[in-house]
């Protein structure tokens, strides 16, 4: 059928061209309201759009039933349930199946570098020495409409070998072909790409994003042996691992790939989906490439799950390291089902960027991420995951250094099998007004660049990424709802937290100037911020509540 365009729009051969805002494939229920974006006719071709189309016919029923669940598991848990290891699946526990050998291009996965989609993201991290590459659409991306489609072209010219850049001097630096494997994290399933709707329903971002990237990228990584591999996160359970495995399915046989040939890591990010992680496995386990841990993720499912009820209290969050026994026993969990199931299981992203200014800091930075990534080699895990790709060596030296050829964890904590009770153990310690304005700080600073359409950014000597921000907000809530106590005898108010705004909202200012302030979107920012934090209920997440202030900034900007 032919593309119907807004006549604004209309280019040569019915290309998408500048001034217009909606374009559809009118008769077959496919629109899309974004605006243009420089090169997007080469990415929203009516072929891809259909094959989105397909993927959202096909399973967007499921997703609205998995979503239900989720919502019914969450009032289980306001109401005093707690989760547990499953009797039904108790055979799955008990089995002796496997998963598959790593593919060829994931056979070394000692260290994974994380970061955005954009073009020069892409280029230091793909170049970084890293194993493996992680574009993430999830949580290191700003959903705005170009960042989206930009990162999609980028993407396509980096699995071809053609990625460059323009540096600062106007120099248009093009490199070799790519070192690093490249690997797809989608946004989550309870999130939509609401300017793509199919019937008159916005599509699933998850499948937008892994529809986009497979159609037009799936076939030549095969062919090359080199993917194509994906990072599943924000999984919470058996069924929506199932979901995501059917996902894939589709999509290899509409695309004409040999069935499982697209390979998973699996990322472990949520309380939930800890108590299942074997059982997420097994659906996934033909396709299966790696195990995830994940720590910021994890700890805002944690706050979700329980932060309205008596009897707890979360600390500070510079306390909640993974030395924390919630944390501890979910890695040790993971590492143990990881290495029974013959799947490489990866460390937790670290959050250190270099601090050139400041050579002390700069130090501490690096001794932290030594020592981070020491005790997870020693605890038994395959490898890690760093959020800078300055920082890819380093943690590669420690690897290399301590596994040499092992398969068993130095540390004898790893070999005792988590129980509930260890997954459930609530983190104890002071809330302090330090602690209180660093989550207004980092929330306030994130936010406005996010807006903006900056997915991760520096704060405070730390690579701020949504996870981090999801926690901030939810300590906030969680810390005003329970009348949490500072360790100075004050108590955590609504007034209080509005006053702590304030503040920071004037400290960035007087830091910035009027003119980079005017500039900004702090007050953007702040709204949401506020939004966030003083809702009834712990439940939207940032990308589902920001996205009407993203998308009035879109508009705003046409």
């Amino acid at each position: 059928m032919e593309l119907a365009l807004n006549p604004l729009m209309t280019g040569p051969q019915g290309r998408i061209a500048g001034g217009g805002f909606v374009t559809h494939l009118a008769s077959e229920g496919i629109i899309v309201t974004g605006a243009p974006v420089d090169g997007s006719e080469e990415i929203l071709t009516p072929p891809a759009l259909r094959f989105v189309a397909d993927l959202h016919r096909c399973f967007e029923d499921r997703r609205r039933e998995l979503l239900t669940r989720r919502a019914q598991v969450q009032a289980s848990f306001e109401a005093g349930g707690r989760p547990s290891f499953a009797d039904q699946t108790r055979p799955i526990r008990a089995g002796s199946w496997m998963t598959p050998p790593p593919p060829p291009g994931l056979n070394a996965r000692r260290v994974e570098c994380v970061g955005s989609v954009d073009r020069e993201s892409l280029m230091a991290g793909l170049y970084s020495r890293a194993d493996v590459y992680v574009a993430d659409l999830d949580g290191a991306t700003s959903p705005t409409w170009e960042s989206l489609l930009l990162g999609q072209r980028h993407l396509r010219d980096a699995v071809r070998g053609m990625i460059a850049y323009q540096a600062p001097d106007g120099r248009e630096v093009e490199l070799a072909p790519v070192a690093a494997a490249l690997m797809l994290q989608p946004r989550g399933l309870h999130l939509v790409e609401s300017r793509v709707s199919v019937d008159d329903e916005p599509v699933s971002a998850g499948l937008f994003d892994m529809g986009l990237f497979l159609f037009h990228n799936a076939e030549h990584l095969h062919q090359h042996r080199c993917g194509p591999f994906v990072s599943l996160g924000g999984v919470e359970g058996q069924l929506e691992a199932q979901w995501w495995h059917e996902v894939l399915l589709s999509a290899e046989s509409i695309l004409g790939l040999p069935e499982a040939s697209i390979r998973t890591s699996l990322v472990v990010d949520t309380i939930t989906g800890a108590f299942e992680v074997e059982e997420m496995l097994y659906e996934l386990r033909e396709r299966a490439a790696g195990l995830v841990c994940d720590r910021w993720n994890y700890v805002f499912s944690f706050v979700r799950a329980f932060g309205g009820r008596g009897g707890f209290l979360m600390p500070d969050t510079s306390l909640i390291t993974m030395e924390r026994h919630f944390l501890e026993a979910a890695s040790m969990l993971v590492v143990q089902i990881g290495h029974r199931r013959g799947v490489p299981v990866i460390g937790v992203t670290s959050t250190q960027v270099p601090i050139p200014s400041d050579p002390i800091a700069d130090r501490v930075a690096m001794a932290r991420l030594v020592a981070d990534k020491t005790r997870e080699a020693d605890g038994g895990f395959d490898g890690s995951r760093v959020g800078h790709p300055d920082f890819v060596r380093v943690a590669m030296g420690v690897f290399e250094s301590r596994w040499s050829g092992r398969r068993t964890p130095r540390g004898g904590m790893s070999y005792m099998r988590p129980l509930a009770k260890d997954l459930l153990t609530f983190p104890d310690g002071p809330v302090t007004e330090a602690g209180v304005r660093h989550c207004v700080r980092v929330a306030l600073r994130y936010l406005e660049g996010w807006l903006r359409g900056v997915g991760c950014l520096p704060v405070r000597h730390d690579q701020t990424t949504l996870a981090m921000v999801e926690v901030a907000r939810a300590q906030l809530w969680h810390w005003i709802r329970r009348q949490a106590q500072l360790d100075d005898g004050r108590t955590v108010t609504e007034k209080l937290y509005g006053a702590t705004v304030d503040y920071e909202m004037g400290s960035i200012r007087r830091a910035l100037g009027e003119e980079v302030w005017a500039m900004g979107e702090f007050e953007r920012a702040r709204s949401l911020l506020d939004r966030l934090v003083l809702a009834p209920a712990l439940s939207a997440t940032v990308a589902q509540e920001g996205m009407g202030p993203l998308l009035e900034r879109e508009t705003s900007m046409r």
